[in-house]
């Protein structure tokens, strides 16, 4: 049988190395190739249990009859300790038991665990335990904003329901639908550490938000530090953006608006670093209201909209606040400079002299301000924590800009 079953999966083992994998007619004989190999792997693991059965069972035909044990034999034996085969079913522990199990499996084993029955793919599937698993990965990077877009995106898929595609799901359902638990095991896991779940989850599920920013199925709205890969011009800024996250490289792909007539731009390669979740709810396009302007005293740091021209969205650059001309600085328990109207904005950054380094803005009246030439200031958002201020730090341009 063992040369038969060599002989029958060489032409399935041919088309692994023959059929390229980047051309989609060949996706599905490579597939089917491989589904071959696994088919002769796990014949070849039951033939070989089977023979070693067979053995075991003609061993104990020509054993001799066993003696009577004595007593106290008898009794180590009742007290022994029950065979792994015995021992208590995972269902049929008790429900806090089971779910603290859960808890501790990672996205990947949660997915495998999924496959093994119709009981614990709906309980690998609960809400309760994805949170943390997104809250833990994602929750820096995502916002509301990307909570509602999901939503959004969940609502038009359920009014205009697109034909299933069959070639992108086809191997995933076989995953759960072949009846050796291993083969899904092998759909689960990559050769990368990011998870793959190995069939979908209900598409209104945490689960399969999951699954969707892991396989890189959904641009999500978030922000991104120094874009264009830290060309000058943007240094110490922070623009919105769409991004894709890309599990090979553990890294996103954003997609910026478009600036006035220029077309919507692609970075690749963005780090994790460079990424954070919108602290504001204000459009990029939109004014955002100045609520600490009352409250900025020299020293505290803040960003502040800024744009090149009224076609181009926002973007946050960082400053601190400075002291005003009248003011003397160097005596510090004279300086009024928080009970004057102006407030001086200063982007230390910038060369001494240069037209960026400073501006100013007023406390009572404060609204857009700026041309054509310098640009257009909006409003100012004051930095609460240390880790938004170190964060904005590890950016600082090693030399002073002009």
């Amino acid at each position: 049988m063992l040369p038969l079953l060599l002989i029958s999966t060489l032409p399935a083992f041919t088309l692994l190395l023959v059929a390229p994998a980047s051309y989609r007619p060949w996706k599905l004989v490579r597939e089917l190739g491989l589904v071959a190999l696994l088919l002769a792997r796990e014949l070849l693991r039951h033939s070989a249990s089977a023979a070693a059965g067979r053995k075991e069972q003609a061993g104990r035909k020509v054993m001799p009859p066993c003696k009577a044990k004595p007593a106290a034999a008898r009794e180590q034996q009742q007290q022994a300790p029950p065979a792994l085969d015995d021992a208590l079913p995972l269902l049929d522990l008790p429900e806090l038991a089971l779910d603290r199990v859960l808890e501790e499996l990672s996205p990947a084993s949660l997915a495998a665990m999924a496959c093994v029955c119709a009981g614990l793919r709906d309980r690998c599937a609960m809400d309760g335990l994805w949170d943390r698993h997104v809250r833990g990965k994602w929750g820096r990077v995502l916002g509301a904003a990307a909570r509602g877009e999901w939503e959004a995106d969940l609502a038009a898929r359920a009014a205009h329901p697109a034909r299933p595609n069959r070639r992108s799901g086809w191997a995933d359902s076989l995953a759960c639908a072949w009846p050796f638990s291993w083969i899904g095991c092998r759909w689960v896991r990559d050769d990368t550490a990011a998870a793959r779940p190995a069939t979908a989850p209900p598409v209104d599920t945490v689960a399969a938000w999951y699954r969707a920013l892991e396989c890189g199925e959904f641009w999500f709205p978030a922000q991104v530090y120094n874009r264009e890969d830290g060309h000058v011009g943007f240094l110490l800024s922070c623009y919105d953006a769409h991004l894709r996250y890309d599990r090979r490289t553990d890294t996103f792909t954003a997609r910026y608006p478009p600036h006035g007539r220029k077309p919507a731009k692609e970075e690749e390669g963005v780090q994790w670093c460079r990424v954070r979740a919108a602290p504001v709810s204000t459009p990029a396009q939109d004014l955002h209201a100045s609520g600490c302007l009352d409250g900025l005293h020299p020293g505290d740091h803040f960003e502040i909209q800024w744009r090149k021209n009224k076609d181009f969205p926002y973007g946050w650059w960082y400053g601190v606040v400075g002291h005003l001309e009248s003011c003397n600085a160097n005596n510090g328990h004279l300086c009024r400079c928080h009970e004057d109207d102006t407030v001086m904005l200063e982007f230390k950054h910038y060369a001494a002299g240069s037209r960026w380094r400073q501006t100013t803005v007023s406390r009572k009246d404060h609204r857009e301000k700026g041309d054509e030439t310098d640009g257009f200031y909006g409003g100012v958002r004051k930095l609460q924590t240390k880790d938004e201020i170190s964060t904005w730090r590890r950016f600082w341009p090693v030399d002073v800009l002009s």
